[in-house]
């Protein structure tokens, strides 16, 4: 199996990328902003198995660079997973009003969430679209459900994710016109203890905040099980579907 994750040097991305490892995938392709600082650098080193590149979601051209050197050494990807994503940073914040919403913020937001995932995807295309059974799935977030706001607040990450599910499901159409064994999906993976959900940990129920490895056993497990019938979808970590 060969494998490429975006965000590997951390969290949710690092503990998708043991799972990798654990199944035995033969070409493993990861990516982090930095990755010889990054934890997952030094977990999982580079190896014959494994490579690292540098990529920053905000930096199109470290994307298209990135991609062209996975092109070069996978010219077939059997599982393409990215799971990037912001909330709050020094750029933006989640907004409780209409009347905090800011034009840089949510383009930052955006260009994170949903335009650089697109990006990669699209820059990887060659090695999507060839008739082959492929996964490719972004992390996107329960509260991106339209159908289920009903607490309002949180403009640019509600609506960012949003975007990437529906990003998404456009390309899952246009990839199975071409591989019909493929398989684009976003997935939510819980509440899960990461530096993204750290500042909101407290309003999380009992029981309801998972570890990373936990969550990305999970997720990995439905990639497993996930059939080109699929495709389009937006599921959560036990395998539901949730609606757009």
């Amino acid at each position: 199996m060969h494998v490429v994750i975006q965000g590997g040097g951390r969290g949710i991305g690092l503990a998708i990328a043991k799972q990798a490892v654990a199944a035995g995938a033969t070409k493993i392709f990861l990516t982090a902003r930095a990755p010889a600082s990054s934890t997952g650098f030094c977990a999982i080193p580079p190896s014959d198995i494994v490579r690292w590149a540098a990529m920053d979601f905000l930096d199109e051209t470290s994307i298209a660079a990135t991609a062209k050197d996975i092109l070069q050494v996978m010219p077939r990807i059997d599982r393409l997973v990215m799971v990037a994503g912001v909330l709050k940073d020094d750029t933006t914040q989640p907004e409780k009003r209409l009347a905090d919403l800011d034009a840089a913020a949510l383009h930052h937001s955006y260009q994170i969430n949903a335009i650089g995932p697109m990006l990669f995807a699209k820059m990887l295309w060659p090695a999507l679209r060839q008739p082959h059974p492929v996964v490719v799935a972004s992390l996107s977030a329960r509260v991106g459900s339209i159908a289920d706001n009903r607490l309002g607040g949180w403009y640019g990450y509600r609506a960012s994710k949003a975007a990437l599910n529906q990003l998404s499901h456009t390309a899952a159409i246009e990839l199975a016109r071409y591989n019909p064994e493929s398989c684009m999906i976003t997935m939510h993976p819980g509440t899960v203890d990461t530096d993204l959900s750290k500042p909101f940990q407290k309003l999380v129920p009992d029981g309801g905040l998972f570890s990373a490895d936990h969550s990305a056993a999970q997720l990995w497990q439905v990639m497993d099980n996930l059939q080109p019938q699929h495709t389009g979808g937006f599921f959560a970590y036990d395998g539901t579907a949730i609606a757009f």
